[in-house]
């Protein structure tokens, strides 16, 4: 705003023109801008308790957000930086969409204007108390996109640079967490795709062992990224090995390139063709994640998982993979009894069973075998997590201990090492109070 004109006039026109929006209507859709609108709205209209209690709504719910800052126009800035709508999902937008949003820009950045507010509280001062400003509610940082529209003069210069931000993942519903959980329907609530607030992201350089298979994984997941053809992959092998680990740890390397992570239960897996709708045309890449894939021999949800993997007459969204763990490399128990005896069955399709449920797995493209270490590797990958965690006993020590420990506990993996290293950062290990610990399993 160039100066402050009188407070209804100001009101009045943002009032009308907020909701007039074209293609950023979304930036106002959230519970603290329609409060912030609220408060225009009651002074517009000379509401000025109503414009108050709405003043105080909002004051609370960017607390709770807790921006560095103005905190309006932080909350603002980042709204308008997660919006995916027609023009920043665009490919090519044309030059009337590029008008319209630098239209749409223009009238935010003056919604966003702390000389509105400072205005806003003066007229409600004249009313009643005060209000505190919107400002130091919080340290939370913003993305780096929104503190460029925090920081600009001039929002509508930087249409491009949004719509280039949202078509690399950083807009729409899915951007603004890292982890979403796949909830079916149930109990009358449609299916939905839930935030996982506090996701578990190991960093991939700090898993140990097993190169080979996470370079491949890794390689897989950047021909995702660059909007190559990707392959489903199964990673199969010996439980504690880090084969979820490796899923999560790319979430962890690669969110900035816009890469998301679903997870989705075994026994949903035939909701997989549902859930790619609702991933299909979103800007991030998606790893649809399901641990633990395997069934039982009385179970028959692997025929539905199956035809959702490959083999339904929808196809599914580029931007989609599936990763799945197992302890089974055939994912489907079965036992000796159901295969045919060569001279002793007369049933020409006695193996179909058997056939049948082997291919489950042949629906992954990549499989990748994460076997039990050995001892040397067992050994290595312990000494790389002392390391990490500053643990000072000399190596010949901490090598007869992990390996006792491997012994009393869950035999060598990734897993074993690692509890037995969180169980030393528990203890206190150093060198300075490595005297006068015991030596049986509950002491380390």
């Amino acid at each position: 705003m160039a100066a402050v004109r009188p407070a209804l006039d100001i009101t009045r026109e943002l009032a009308r023109t907020a909701g007039a929006l074209h293609v950023f209507g979304g930036a106002l859709r959230t519970p603290a801008a329609r409060a912030a609108l609220a408060v225009l709205r009651g002074l517009a209209a000379g509401d000025a308790a109503g414009a108050a209690r709405a003043y105080s709504r909002a004051f609370r719910l960017l607390a709770t957000e807790a921006p560095a800052g103005d905190a309006w126009r932080a909350h603002l800035a980042e709204a308008v930086a997660r919006d995916g709508n027609p023009f920043t999902m665009a490919a090519q937008p044309g030059s009337g969409l590029l008008a319209a949003a630098r239209r749409d820009l223009a009238i935010l950045q003056d919604l966003a204007a702390p000389a509105l507010w400072e205005t806003v509280r003066r007229e409600l001062a004249a009313t009643g108390p005060e209000p505190a400003p919107w400002t130091d509610l919080g340290g939370r940082a913003a993305c780096p996109m929104a503190d460029r529209l925090r920081e600009a003069e001039d929002w509508p210069a930087l249409a491009e640079a949004l719509a280039a931000h949202a078509r690399a993942g950083g807009a729409g519903p899915l951007a603004p967490h890292l982890a979403y959980r796949w909830r079916p329907a149930a109990d009358g609530r449609r299916a939905r795709i839930e935030p996982v607030r506090r996701p578990d992201l190991p960093p991939l350089d700090a898993l140990i062992g097993y190169p080979e298979q996470r370079q491949a994984l890794i390689d897989n997941t950047e021909r995702l990224l660059a909007g190559r053809p990707a392959q489903d992959v199964l990673l199969y092998g010996d439980r504690g090995t880090g084969k979820s680990s490796s899923v999560k740890g790319l979430l962890q390397r690669y969110a900035g390139q816009g890469l998301r992570l679903i997870e989705l239960g075994r026994r949903s897996l035939a909701d997989l063709p549902e859930l790619a709708e609702h991933l299909a045309g979103a800007p991030q890449r998606f790893i649809v994640f399901v641990d633990d894939l395997s069934f039982e021999e009385h179970e028959t949800g692997y025929k539905d998982a199956k035809a959702a993997l490959q083999g339904g007459v929808s196809a599914r969204p580029e931007n989609v993979v599936v990763y799945a763990t197992s302890n089974r490399r055939h994912l489907v128990r079965e036992r000796m009894s159901e295969r045919p005896l060569p001279g002793r069955d007369d049933d020409p399709r006695a193996g179909d069973a058997v056939e049948e449920k082997l291919s489950l797995a042949d629906r992954f493209g990549l499989t990748l075998v994460f076997a039990q270490p050995d001892q040397e590797l067992y050994l290595r990958i312990v000494d790389g997590l002392a390391a990490q965690r500053a643990i000072e006993l000399p190596p010949t020590e901490l090598h007869a201990r992990a390996l006792r420990w491997a012994m009393w506990y869950n035999g060598r993996s990734g897993r074993t090492a690692r509890q037995f290293v969180d169980t030393l950062v528990g203890d206190g290990c150093s060198v300075a109070d490595r005297q006068g610990w015991g030596t049986g399993p509950g002491r380390w």
